[in-house]
């Protein structure tokens, strides 16, 4: 085969065999054609997984039977260490650095898939291996990930059968099925920053022999290309930790390691938010939600082993609508910090982002009540603050704010118990309210209890108290911190935008309900605590607190903090089950 590799400052040279593999009908097609049987299938099998070691784009289409974004094709091209001939193919910037990747990216533009074509790929086509993936759930690993794979696994299983038979895949594993290929394997391990060690030790590459001195001492045939590798797999890398980073650090340092690390980029701190910036270390590819417009049908060139060319042709994977509204939220400012996190694939200036919108505020304020929420039951709320602020109470029927209040607490503690409670009998008799609800923890305690109390003292007037702790733990524990945290994020801000939401126009209330920020970590929703708040010296913001603790009275009746329980007249475990059973016969559409 006469042939001339490409030079190119950035690029390695492409080797006789891997010539033979990539230009298929001079080079391996000619000399598997020249073989019969058995010896031409393993020939074929052979000079196959040559070419798709070489071109992971390649392994993508023919082996697993499965399409890639031109911006997917990109990061896989410098991860394999491909030379410059592959890159003009596909059409893609051969100047970024090699092996080890970053993709800091907007939503839904397939990073998960990804993953998984780059772990078959290293698996596959480089023997004795190791692939050690990562990420800061067990969900996001051996959920989403692990899921992929067996997906792409079962086309592979399907067409090339010779290859998979070699292959299980566990629970959080990939492992040959010849046990003394032990070592030859991939795993999952969730990145706890409190047990780095889980993620230390992790090598691969065997060279012991790289100079030949052995194979010439005894007299056995040298093989000069290195077997093994290491590979690391980091998923939603902006959600682990440093110290994770730092751990894997060792395994990085390996010759010739490579390193796949895609995020949302949502924290403006941290290694991957530092390493994004390392562009003569890493090969960065920034990927825009845009890029993948669900309307829009892409192309990506791919040669077969006959030597023809075809456009792949897909469409997109995100809606327009996405974006669309994410700038709506931000007022039209594509640089605002969750338009760049959530669309633009880029690090946010602050932590921190906003909750809730002016704009929202503003058209609630001046939107005239909803009359469909009329029949809705009032809901008297009480939200009790530190120590020297304001306490709150609001009123809400359906969509509409009826009353809101404020005022200072009487030095006296009994005194401040006796005023909320007043107020709230007196609110709730003006309203004709059937719920009142309250944050019970700390300073609030006194009150709500006497308010329990005090109605079931009077059950003609049909008033359920609930008692709300707005510190504990969050129902939705996957997605939030603490319950205040659903209530602002999950509940709260969807109230306030909804375009039936009418607010009174009380001084203030609108920086309250604006002044709050909250971020994610580890997928996990942080809102600002009044005591953040206060260190940046704003006030706090019991009023609008207690406006959006009324939406907390449809969440299920069994999370709620239960009342006092009258003094029981029969086993425990039985009283509090009549007592249930009484409470959902008093009030059928309590739970929503």
């Amino acid at each position: 085969m006469t042939w001339q590799p490409l030079e190119h400052p950035s690029c390695r040279l492409m080797t006789l065999d891997e010539a033979k593999a990539w230009y298929w009908p001079q080079g391996a097609g000619q000399i598997i054609n020249s073989l019969q049987g058995e010896e031409q299938n393993m020939a074929h099998l052979s000079w196959m997984l040559q070419r798709w070691k070489l071109d992971p784009v390649c392994f993508a289409v023919e082996a697993l039977r499965t399409k890639l974004m031109p911006y997917q094709a990109a990061p896989l091209l410098d991860l394999a260490d491909c030379p410059v001939e592959l890159y003009q193919l596909y059409n893609c910037d051969p100047d970024k650095p090699k092996r080890q990747v970053l993709i800091p990216s907007g939503h839904g533009l397939g990073k998960t898939r990804l993953l998984a074509i780059g772990i078959l790929w290293m698996l596959i086509t480089h023997i004795f291996s190791h692939t050690l993936c990562t990420a800061p759930s067990s969900s996001q690993l051996t959920g989403r990930l692990w899921s992929e794979i067996r997906k792409l696994f079962r086309r592979l299983k399907e067409f090339w059968p010779m290859i998979a038979e070699d292959w299980e895949i566990q629970g959080s594993s990939i492992i040959h099925t010849n046990p003394d290929y032990g070592d030859w394997s991939a795993v999952a391990r969730t990145a706890r920053p409190e047990k780095p060690e889980a993620l230390q030790g992790a090598h691969a590459l065997d060279d012991d022999d790289a100079d030949g001195q052995l194979a010439e001492i005894f007299c056995t045939e040298f093989n000069n290309t290195a077997s093994g590798g290491i590979f690391v797999v980091i998923e939603e890398a902006s959600g682990v930790d440093d110290i994770i980073r730092q751990t894997l650090e060792g395994a990085l340092s390996e010759e010739g390691a490579r390193l796949l690390a895609p995020g949302n980029p949502t924290r403006p701190d941290g290694w991957f938010s530092d390493d994004m910036e390392r562009t003569d270390r890493y090969a960065v590819h920034t990927l825009d939600c845009r890029q993948s417009n669900r309307e829009q049908e892409y192309s990506l060139p791919w040669r077969d082993t006959a030597g023809c060319l075809h456009q792949l042709t897909m469409k997109g994977f995100v809606s327009p609508k996405y974006w669309e509204n994410i700038l709506a939220e931000c007022d039209g400012d594509e640089d605002a910090d969750y338009f760049r996190v959530r669309v633009k694939g880029e690090k946010p200036r602050s932590a921190q982002f906003s909750l809730i919108k002016d704009h929202w505020v503003i058209a609630a304020q001046e939107r005239a009540n909803d009359p469909d929420s009329l029949n809705d039951p009032a809901v008297v709320s009480l939200d009790f603050g530190l120590t020297s602020d304001k306490h709150g109470l609001a009123v809400t029927q359906g969509f509409n704010m009826l009353d809101g209040q404020e005022w200072l607490p009487k030095d006296d503690p009994e005194q401040v118990t006796l005023e909320a409670a007043e107020r709230a009998i007196e609110t709730q008799e003006i309203f004709n309210a059937r719920y009142v609800i309250g944050d019970s923890n700390g300073l609030g305690r006194g009150a709500m209890e006497y308010l329990t109390k005090y109605y079931r003292l009077h059950p003609e007037k049909h008033v359920r108290v609930i008692h709300f702790n707005a510190g504990m733990g969050a129902l939705d524990n996957r997605r939030y911190n603490r319950r205040r945290d659903e209530m602002w994020h999950k509940y709260g801000r969807k109230w306030i935008a909804n375009p039936r939401c009418s607010l009174l126009n009380i001084p203030g209330l609108k920086q309250q309900l604006t002044a709050p920020t909250y971020e994610e970590r580890n997928n996990v929703i942080y809102v600002e605590s009044k005591k953040d708040m206060k260190r940046r010296e704003i006030p706090s913001t019991n009023l609008a607190d207690a406006l959006l603790q009324t939406q907390m009275v449809h969440i299920p009746q069994q999370h709620l903090e239960n009342d006092e329980e009258q003094e029981s007249i029969m086993p425990d475990v039985f009283q509090k089950h009549f007592n249930r059973l009484k409470r959902l016969e008093e009030h059928p559409n309590y739970i929503r």
